[in-house]
């Protein structure tokens, strides 16, 4: 069975920020961590599965959502020992309207029965004077997705362990966002985007109904957004639900969305078209036409990509429009793409025979390698700071490889139809 029209919602982000009046105009100062600027806010950031012994340092921004001054800055570090701050440019400075610092974090796992760092965590803490604060939580994460064939939520470590299922008895759930407490996803049959617990056992909540064609989801730390390929529009609400925005209406068949600081894109195969939208509402931009089968957006701080599914490449695309770079040509029908520091991974389904592949290559274009070969059926695929990840919906399994090449590991199999992926908490 080929699922040519579903799509890999991009990995969630979600700040945590509690309000307080900053200096100047009196609005209340919002602090959130990102990985850039411009980027998408962040509440917890996985470090992967990592070997005892090894060491990697990474770099968090702080910014200010509402332009005001938070005062200055203490920032704290709790949690395991394995975690460390390497440098702190915001300890007495003062974030504001075109004001951010940066704080670096090194992690070093220590052997423990399992996988290396599987129960190590940390939070990140910065405080302005007046009250306001952010943290960011550092660990390694899970993989969820939908079982599309028995209507289920799922959810493994990444480092491998056992399956737990989120919830059951949905009506075919396709795309899969994930928030810091919620796993999100759209059912397109009932028209519905719904979202429950991450932990399990808390139910479902219906967050928006009557919609025509729900087809991709993606959230950042206010809002969630979503594409309707039947009634063409792109929407935004807050997370756990409230008022609807339509950002963008009479759009041809949007069949996925992605989102960053700053905007919302969303890929239209009909039309062969790559757009954008300010955040908020504005005017829709066109940064690529004449692609052929466009699908799978992802966005980083510098470029968009996506995958041309009859097209057969992967596709780039600088921030605000520019010039489209060809990442890689004579593809089977590539399905998915992720991107990570550099790293563009994308899954080319093949034509049924076995030939299935997942790749690897850097931004620029040029060389690209093959980290995984003679699959089945793979579909959607994710990536965090260490791993590849992707589904097999024949075989019913979810697949890891490192970065930049290694030993295939299956961390789950035996499910009903693993469909769309995300990594998360």
């Amino acid at each position: 069975m080929k699922r040519t029209g579903w799509v890999l919602a991009a990995m969630a982000v979600v700040v945590l920020g509690v309000p307080a009046i900053g200096q100047g105009k009196g609005v209340p100062a919002s602090l959130v961590w990102s990985q850039w600027r411009g980027g998408p806010t962040m509440s917890f950031y996985d470090f992967g599965p990592r070997h005892a012994g090894s060491r990697v340092s990474r770099g968090f921004r702080l910014g200010e959502l509402n332009r005001t001054r938070s005062g200055k800055l203490t920032v704290k570090l709790t949690g395991s020992s394995a975690f460390s701050i390497t440098s702190d440019r915001c300890v007495k400075k003062v974030v504001g309207k075109n004001l951010s610092c940066w704080v670096g974090v090194a992690y070093s796992p220590v052997a423990v029965p399992g996988v290396a760092g599987a129960s190590d965590s940390a939070t990140l803490t910065a405080t302005g004077k007046n009250g306001a604060h952010a943290s960011l939580r550092l660990g390694v994460g899970h993989l969820y997705w939908t079982g599309f064939l028995d209507g289920s939520g799922n959810s493994v470590p990444s480092g491998g362990g056992s399956v737990t299922t989120l919830f059951g008895g949905q009506n075919r759930p396709g795309a899969v966002a994930v928030s810091d407490t919620h796993f999100i996803w759209t059912d397109y049959l009932d028209g519905e985007i719904k979202e429950a617990p991450l932990g399990g056992g808390g139910g479902q909540t219906i967050l928006v109904s009557g919609q025509s064609g729900p087809r991709a989801v993606a959230v950042d730390g206010t809002h969630l957004y979503w594409v309707d390929d039947v009634t063409g529009t792109v929407n935004e609400m807050p997370l756990g639900g409230g008022k609807v925005t339509r950002l963008a209406s009479n759009q041809d068949a949007p069949n996925s969305v992605a989102v960053d600081g700053t905007h919302v894109y969303w890929t239209e195969g009909p039309s062969g078209t790559v757009k954008e939208a300010p955040l908020g509402g504005g005017p829709v931009k066109t940064l690529a036409s004449n692609q052929n089968a466009p699908r799978s957006v992802v966005v980083d701080s510098t470029h968009v990509y996506w995958v041309n599914l009859e097209g057969g490449t992967v596709k780039s695309v600088p921030l605000g429009g520019g010039k489209v770079t060809t990442i890689a040509s004579g593809q089977i029908r590539p399905t998915s793409v992720a991107v990570i520091r550099g790293h563009v991974v994308w899954v080319s389904a093949g034509d049924g025979a076995g030939d299935g592949t997942v790749n690897e290559a850097l931004p620029g274009g040029g060389n690209w390698s093959i980290l995984a070969s003679g699959l089945g059926d793979p579909d959607a695929v994710a990536v965090d700071d260490t791993h590849a990840y992707w589904l097999d919906f024949t075989s019913g399994t979810v697949n890891a490889v490192p970065l930049g090449g290694g030993n295939v590991t299956t961390l789950a199999s035996g499910q009903s139809g693993p469909y769309s992926l995300a990594v998360g908490p």
